[in-house]
């Protein structure tokens, strides 16, 4: 049995300073497991993460009956002074859309973040075209943004594919397919002129091909300044050639590009000059030490 040297408190075995003053305990012939401690099971309960799961699915529990008890009142009012269902849908439509967005997450805790993102962003969709339907009997505005709350969340599913599968075939094809889909659906809901088929489209899809292009090459070198000029020049220069024979084939009939030329080459030699520029270095180097220059 051994007292601190400095209050006189009595220690236990595996203590390594006193309790009471923090004075560092000396005993060279006790026998310390670094592993005990005090009231270990009282600190267990304090790390654990139960309750907080536990509170936020009381939280969950609560809204969840309080929007149901918000809902049946809102009806019941709606009925018995109307006759009818009319205004009261706009509300519950917001109670119902606040209840998938922040109750249900409350209710599965431990969830994780895409699964959350698809939950909130289909709500939302989901939300304005019952509303648009609600207040106008129909789906004029809310389709747009619907539709393009959609492809936002396929652009970030992507996103969060390629972090697991790391490989970019596949995922350009997936951010192709999607993005054509998306402007195919625009195409649709806005007009039925030859104007987006023939020269809206192509070009959007020229400008995601190139740019899809250029980030993966990008992505893939090691970081030099030379080639990433070297790489958007010569996509800025294709895309310019794409973009004017586009336009003179709606236009004209056939393809003869005219201004992209000027574009092309200014440009390309410029692409060139950037991806040789590291040999042209070598190269030097080389002659340098082969000649003693």
């Amino acid at each position: 049995m051994s007292y601190c040297v400095n209050c006189g408190v009595k220690l236990a075995d595996y203590h390594e300073k006193c309790p009471l003053c923090d004075t560092k305990v000396l005993n060279p012939n006790a026998k310390i497991d670094p592993q005990t401690r005090d009231f270990p099971k009282y600190r267990e309960h304090i790390k654990s993460s139960e309750p907080a799961h536990m509170k936020q699915m009381l939280a969950g529990t609560i809204i969840s009956f309080a929007s149901t008890i918000y809902i049946v009142v809102l009806l019941m009012i709606n009925y018995l002074v109307n006759k009818e269902i009319s205004w009261s849908m706009i509300p519950i439509l917001s109670l119902v859309y606040l209840w998938f967005v922040i109750g249900y997450p409350l209710l599965k805790p431990g969830q994780p973040f895409f699964r959350l993102y698809s939950y909130d962003s289909f709500a939302t969709a989901g939300f304005l075209l019952a509303l648009n339907l609600v207040i106008s009997g129909n789906v004029v505005w809310a389709r747009f943004t619907s539709s393009a709350i959609i492809f936002l969340w396929a652009i970030m599913g992507g996103i969060f594919i390629s972090d697991r599968i790391k490989r970019w075939v596949p995922m350009v094809i997936y951010f192709i397919i999607a993005s054509i889909l998306f402007t195919a659906l625009y195409a649709f809901m806005l007009t039925n002129n030859d104007i987006i088929v023939h020269i809206v489209l192509p070009i959007y899809v020229s400008v995601l091909v190139l740019s899809l292009l250029a980030f993966f090459m990008i992505k893939a070198m090691i970081f030099d300044i030379f080639k990433m000029l070297a790489v958007i020049f010569i996509n800025v220069s294709v895309l310019a050639v794409a973009i004017d024979m586009i336009l003179t084939k709606y236009f004209l009939g056939a393809f003869s590009p005219t201004w992209s030329l000027l574009v092309l080459t200014a440009l390309f030699p410029l692409g060139l000059v950037g991806l040789l520029m590291r040999y042209f270095r070598t190269v030097r180097s080389f002659i340098a030490k082969k000649f003693h220059i």
